[in-house]
């Protein structure tokens, strides 16, 4: 997926709202860099999309014993975490190289990556990942405060369950400056099952914007 803006050819071009190349290829070393940080991202989606017993970009529901429901509850909790760490890790490594890449007048801020954050709103990639980065904030003050686990069904003594995303609970419990512009670009059907949010953003999204990503640091 191309820049929104058709002034741009790059999706980095959009974010730093400017039509710029970088100075020179990357090294062998951040270039192993860059790889490295999609890398830990996919492992860490692979772990989640493993440990639920759904399709995670489509049904993510979760099997386990009623017994040990809480205890399955937080490992999902603990796997997203992971996900949405390194998500903030490779957006880091993308800004840092950009930055390294490019003349001084040319930087992008943590916030460039969402308009949540004071970005562009012209950023397909920006405005996907403001509900992402909102689930992270949220964690790093609040502890997911603002998911529940759902009840999908069972059997015997075993349950099916989804975790669920409350918004209320987001706005006034999280404790973060105005949370609700975290929201902006995603509407509640697709913030309720945030797995399943996840696993398209994943897919076609965060795929679509590494390819070109590299594109954009090869064309010198």
């Amino acid at each position: 997926m191309a820049a929104d803006d058709p002034d741009f050819a790059y999706q980095l071009q959009t974010l730093a709202e400017a039509t710029v190349s970088p100075d020179r290829r990357l090294s062998d070393t951040d270039r192993t860099r860059l790889s490295a940080a999609k890398r830990t991202v996919d492992q860490n989606y692979y772990e989640l999309d493993e440990y639920i017993d759904g399709d995670l970009a489509t049904n993510p529901i979760f099997l386990c014993h009623q017994s040990n429901r809480q205890e399955e509850a937080f490992e999902v909790l603990r796997l997203l975490h992971n996900y949405l760490s390194s998500l903030y890790s490779f957006n880091e490594t993308v800004r840092v190289l950009f930055n390294r890449q490019t003349a001084s007048q040319y930087t992008l801020t943590q916030g460039d990556f969402t308009p949540a954050s004071g970005g562009t709103t012209k950023s397909y990639y920006g405005r996907k990942l403001g509900f992402l980065r909102g689930l992270r904030t949220d964690f790093q003050h609040g502890g997911f405060s603002c998911l529940s686990f759902e009840k999908a069904g069972e059997l015997g003594a075993f349950g099916g369950y989804q975790i669920v995303f409350d918004e209320p609970a987001f706005l006034q419990e999280s404790g973060l400056d105005e949370p609700s512009r975290f929201l902006r670009d995603s509407n509640g059907q697709e913030q309720r099952h945030p797995l399943c949010y996840l696993g398209q953003f994943q897919q076609d999204t965060l795929q679509a914007f590494y390819d070109d990503t590299v594109a954009w640091f090869e064309d010198v």
